[in-house]
C-alpha cells in the first residue's frame, strides 16, 4: 500500500468515525476532561450500554488513546476535537448573525422612528423646522449606513476561523 492510499484511508476513516454524534460527544467530553474512565465517559454521556460506548470507543482509536483505565485524545484526536469545537463555534456565530440580519428592518423602521421622535422634539425647542428637518434625515442615513456597515463587518469576520 503506497503512501497516498493509506492516507486516504486513514482520512476515510476519521471523517466516517466523526460523522457519528455520540462519537464526537465522547470527542468532546474527553477533550474537555482532559482524561476520563470508561465509567466516566458513560456517566457523563448517559450512555446505559456498555457494549455500545465500548464499541464507540474502539471506533476512535485513532483519535483516543488508552494509559492506566483512562482515555485521552491523540495529537489527531486533539485536531478533531478543535475542528469540532469551532464548526460549533462558526454554527452559532452564524445562527446569531442570520438572526441579527433578519432584524435589520426592524431596526431600521426602528432608528426611524427614534429619529422622527427627535425631530419633533427638536422642532418643538428651537422652532426652525427646515433646518432640524434637514439636519436629522442626514443623521437618519448616517446612522442607517453606519450599522449596516458594522453588520456587513460583523459577517465577514464571522466565517473566520
Amino acid at each position: 500500500m503506497d503512501n497516498e492510499t493509506v492516507n486516504e484511508s486513514l482520512e476515510e476513516s476519521i471523517f466516517k468515525t466523526l460523522s457519528n454524534q455520540i462519537r464526537r460527544d465522547i470527542l468532546r467530553v474527553i477533550g474537555e476532561q482532559k482524561q476520563m474512565s470508561f465509567t466516566q465517559i458513560k456517566n457523563s454521556l448517559k450512555i446505559d450500554d456498555s457494549a455500545s460506548l465500548s464499541y464507540h470507543l474502539n471506533t476512535l482509536q485513532p483519535l483516543t488513546a488508552q494509559k492506566s483505565g483512562k482515555y485521552t485524545l491523540s495529537e489527531l484526536g486533539q485536531n478533531a476535537y478543535s475542528l469540532i469545537n469551532k464548526t460549533a463555534a462558526y454554527t452559532e456565530s452564524n445562527s446569531t448573525l442570520n438572526f441579527l440580519r433578519g432584524k435589520i428592518p426592524l431596526v431600521i423602521v426602528a432608528n426611524a422612528v427614534l429619529w422622527a421622535l427627535a425631530l419633533i422634539l427638536t422642532s418643538q425647542f428651537e422652532g426652525m423646522l427646515i433646518d432640524a428637518i434637514i439636519s436629522l434625515v442626514g443623521l437618519w442615513f448616517a446612522s442607517n449606513i453606519i450599522l449596516h456597515a458594522l453588520l456587513t463587518r460583523v459577517g465577514k469576520k464571522s466565517c473566520l476561523f
